[in-house]
């Protein structure tokens, strides 16, 4: 098996009691793009920091290609990190901002100035080469910060919240930007972000952390159709929830009905437990093995498809199924409508309550 680039053991942060970072185990492996995903204090920015150089470890260690890198100050690590903020230097223009790394280890002025030429083009503003940062967009401000930080070449590029500051359709584009110029320079990127659309677009693999540990780590598809957790299910996407009791062996809502899953039910009889169910795998009309009937409560539009939120007796909060547009065509649903939706024993997880 291939050693992977970069590998975290055991490591682990302290301010006074708190634990920031929590015995965290992990490999990252060349030329991936990776994703550490989580709520405001989850740890994964602190992480980043003991990544770059900028937090001691309290204890373990981090190995870059074998070779540990803990006690390494941040300006001699091959590792550069991107702020949030781009942190450009207003009075510079973007060639200038992007040859500044150079300048500080010293390289001949031909060289800079190929490095720069060089990507210039590949992040596609070679013609704003002379302006300054103020007469940028938000996102030709983001691409000269990334272009700063890769021209060195590093062999980790850390990023942290590099979309935050930008506007939804821009935060789009520029998911697909940050893979092309990832895949272009086969670079290990690792970024940081709370946002769980961003990291299932932009990741080869994502890593979900809570309270300073690792709850998960796969693939975006791993990730999003097969939550370890109640949280993972819950903090990736939208997930129904239904109270359910385990009895003989199988789950049951308050009315006794059997929620089938094709999943290993492995929780006592008598415990308490929920059945999770994605919107878009309950489906209307269809003979499924589960149905569920209710009221619709309301309805969101979003161009492509509907939500519908649909009150049950079997839960307090509605249950919410995704319509797409055509069939909402078809079975013009409205407020007030009883309907019943049908979903497969497969996309049925049960999580102790």
């Amino acid at each position: 098996m291939t050693r992977p680039l970069l590998s975290l053991q055991n490591v682990k942060k302290c301010f006074g009691t708190i634990a920031a970072v929590d015995g965290v185990t992990l490999d990252i492996h060349e030329n991936e793009f990776f994703a550490l995903l989580g709520a405001s204090g989850s740890g994964k920015t602190t992480l980043l920091r003991m990544l770059a150089g900028f937090e001691d470890l309290t204890a373990g260690d981090i190995l870059l290609e074998g070779t540990s890198i803990a006690n390494i100050p941040p300006n001699r690590r091959p590792v550069n990190l991107m702020f949030q903020t781009y942190a450009l230097f207003p009075h510079m223009t973007v060639a200038q901002n992007i040859a500044y790394g150079l300048e500080m280890d010293k390289l001949p002025k031909a060289q800079i100035k190929t490095h720069v030429d060089e990507i210039l083009q590949v992040i596609q503003l070679a013609h704003l080469a002379k302006r300054k940062p103020d007469q940028l967009s938000g996102g030709q401000r983001q691409r000269v910060a990334l272009a700063r930080a890769l021209v060195k070449r590093p062999k980790v590029l850390l990023l942290d919240e590099p979309l935050g500051a930008l506007d939804k359709k821009l935060r789009g584009e520029m998911q697909l930007e940050l893979k092309r110029l990832q895949h272009e320079f086969g670079i290990t990127f690792i970024v940081v972000t709370h946002d769980q659309e961003e990291a299932l677009v932009m990741a080869d693999r994502v890593a979900i952390m809570q309270d300073g540990a690792l709850l998960q780590v796969g693939t975006p598809h791993e990730i999003y159709e097969f939550p370890e957790t109640r949280f993972a299910a819950d903090f990736i996407g939208v997930m129904n929830f239904l109270p359910v009791k385990v009895s003989r062996g199988a789950a049951h809502t308050s009315n006794g009905t059997r929620i089938a899953t094709d999943k290993p039910l492995d929780l006592p009889d008598g415990s308490a437990a929920v059945a999770a169910i994605r919107p878009e795998r309950l489906h209307v009309g269809i003979q499924s093995d589960n149905m569920l009937t209710g009221e619709i409560t309301a309805i969101a539009y979003h161009g492509l498809d509907l939500l519908l939120h649909i009150m049950t007796p079997l839960a307090d909060t509605p249950i919410i199924s995704r319509m797409t547009a055509d069939v909402a065509d078809h079975h013009n649903p409205a407020v007030g409508q009883q309907i019943t939706v049908g979903w497969s024993a497969r996309d049925t997880h049960i999580f102790p309550a």
